[in-house]
């Protein structure tokens, strides 16, 4: 199973009355019902968030959205009402946290949005929360500096693309990088670089893969030294099974 970065799962209960006042409630207007709502989270997060947060139900933010797309309600999880009346109709419930980027290391963004239907009778309503991004990481091998000079990797996606932009990853980073993605999925690239300290000569690699949100991807990169021919082995981790992936040298480096 592929290790996703968070999933949320939003319970709703759409409870429609009958348009009479009953002994502990008030009436409700003609064409209406009520709404409760019940919020539990489900998440796997990576260490280099605040994993607390983003499984503490309380913080995410809540919207009723009518078919005019105009917010009907709005509030914190945590400062629900025990009642809402809403007109018949068709609305869109979304619930969110966190911050909505195209490259972040401290933080990303998780949503879900599902539409149900007021009708005058009683409804559930479930929607997922997961992660708009994907996280990727590289981890260079200890031994890169006794023939490296300098090595990195620059990711890039449809939205920094768009942005004109790269997620850079330098030999000393650490940190993952949480990257927005299309959420049908997308292929990402990845471009590694190194420097020779023998001869100084640069080679670059370009790896791709197919990433949706909540999908991981880290790259082990480490020095390839065959007889003498120096080149670097790159490794594959999708956090279940490791995949060696061979690298051809560039010419100008043999």
């Amino acid at each position: 199973m592929r290790t996703m970065l968070a999933a949320s799962l939003l319970s709703v209960s759409v409870i429609l009355g009958a348009c009479t006042s009953q002994n502990d409630e008030p009436a409700l207007s003609e064409g209406t019902g009520t709404l409760t709502l019940d919020l539990t989270t489900s998440t796997a997060f990576t260490k280099a968030v605040d994993e607390s947060t983003y499984n503490t139900p309380m913080l995410y933010t809540i919207q009723i959205i009518n078919a005019s797309e105009t917010i009907e309600e709005e509030f914190l999880y945590s400062e629900k009402p025990e009642r809402i009346e809403l007109k018949n109709g068709t609305y869109t419930l979304k619930a969110y946290y966190g911050t909505d980027s195209n490259a972040s290391r401290d933080e990303f963004y998780v949503e879900g949005i599902e539409t149900f239907n007021v009708e005058g009778k009683e409804v559930a309503v479930a929607v997922v929360c997961q992660p708009t991004c994907g996280k990727v990481s590289a981890k260079f091998a200890e031994d890169m500096d006794t023939y490296f000079s300098d090595y990195s990797v620059s990711y890039e996606t449809e939205a920094l693309t768009a942005a004109g932009t790269s997620a850079a990853w330098n030999k000393s980073d650490s940190e993952p990088w949480y990257l927005k993605l299309n959420p049908k999925g997308e292929t990402v690239k990845a471009t590694i670089q190194v420097t020779r300290i023998s001869d100084n000569k640069v080679a670059t690699i370009e790896k791709t893969y197919n990433m949706t949100p909540g999908k991981s991807w880290t790259l082990n990169i480490a020095p390839s030294n065959d007889s003498g021919n120096l080149g670097i082995t790159i490794t594959v981790d999708e956090k279940t099974d490791d995949e060696t992936i061979d690298i051809t040298v560039p010419s100008e480096w043999i």
